[in-house]
């Protein structure tokens, strides 16, 4: 009796693997479908581009364009499947696809994998992805800017905390820089919440963060959201000071800078510095605050 128990236990035990195995194996199935998809388009425009050499502006030509449009149209509906129905409070229709383009060399090109909520010039601006996809696009850019260029975390916790990160995947022709971390509560279920104050610059640093931007993940789902409907914190003046300083400090020293794309000498202090005093500025408690709505606006079930 006891041997015919423990047989009954092991043949359960074995199912049950058998169907756990299975499930992710079949959620993933989609992601796979709409990865392999998606490769094929780039490459296919890709070759369209190339075997027109003579064309001073290959990638941007009518039929370049066409193919993109229709890969990209064919994704979004991959994509919708995939995501699934979402309701997120004060946005509405089915969302758009997040990738700007299919045309390598094109400044947009490699953007996250999702669906984005709010138009192109609107304040709030939602990204809505899967954990697999989420994973898979940090592996496909860790060096997305060079060897040389520092790495992008692989951990999703530890990615939306990086500059990089903001940069890489949201539809921007700047450069997104950190401000300062904002205090929010994380939602119990959540995998992961993180909020922060930044600007962005195609240039010198600006004075003061009017963003906030707000990365969750939970229910199997990744949101990226960003919004400008905030009062701006800054200028603070000493930590202009201190920019100041640093840079007068760096010219008159003939010091360089080899990575002119990331804060680094008089831009590293000053926003060091912006980051110690930006808790006590007006709108800091507001820009928190907001970030907060803009979590509560989620789906957190």
């Amino acid at each position: 009796m006891k041997r015919r128990n423990l047989a009954s236990l092991v043949a359960f035990a074995a199912a049950a693997l058998v169907l756990v195995i299975a499930v992710p194996a079949g959620a993933a199935a989609p992601e796979e479908a709409y990865i392999a998809a998606r490769d094929a388009a780039i490459a296919k425009i890709k070759a369209a581009s190339d075997a027109e050499p003579e064309n001073p502006t290959a990638g941007d030509d009518d039929k370049v364009l066409a193919l993109d449009q229709a890969a990209r149209a064919a994704l979004e509906r991959q994509m919708r499947a995939i995501i699934g129905p979402i309701a997120i409070e004060g946005m509405y229709g089915q969302g758009a696809l997040n990738l700007d383009t299919l045309i390598e060399g094109d400044e947009d090109f490699g953007l996250l994998d999702g669906l984005v909520y709010g138009g192109v010039d609107a304040k709030t601006r939602i990204i809505v992805t899967t954990d697999g996809l989420f994973r898979r696009w940090l592996a496909g850019h860790k060096d997305w800017w060079g060897k040389n260029s520092p790495s992008l975390p692989q951990g999703p916790d530890a990615a939306v905390r990086d500059n990089d990160f903001y940069t890489q995947a949201v539809l921007t022709d700047s450069a997104i820089v950190q401000f300062a971390d904002l205090p929010i509560e994380k939602p119990p279920a959540s995998l992961f919440a993180y909020a922060m104050l930044a600007s962005r610059t195609q240039d010198q640093i600006p004075s003061k963060a009017d963003e906030i931007f707000v990365a969750l993940a939970q229910g199997g789902h990744v949101f990226i959201a960003s919004s400008k409907d905030i009062r701006a914190v800054g200028p603070i003046p000493a930590c202009e000071a201190i920019r100041k300083k640093a840079a007068d400090s760096a010219e008159q020293s003939g010091a360089g800078d080899d990575r002119p794309d990331l804060p680094s000498g008089p831009d590293a202090a000053f926003l060091r510095c912006f980051g110690d005093k930006a808790s006590r500025q007006s709108g800091f408690a507001a820009a928190a605050q907001a970030a907060q709505s803009l979590i509560g606006r989620l789906p957190l079930h």
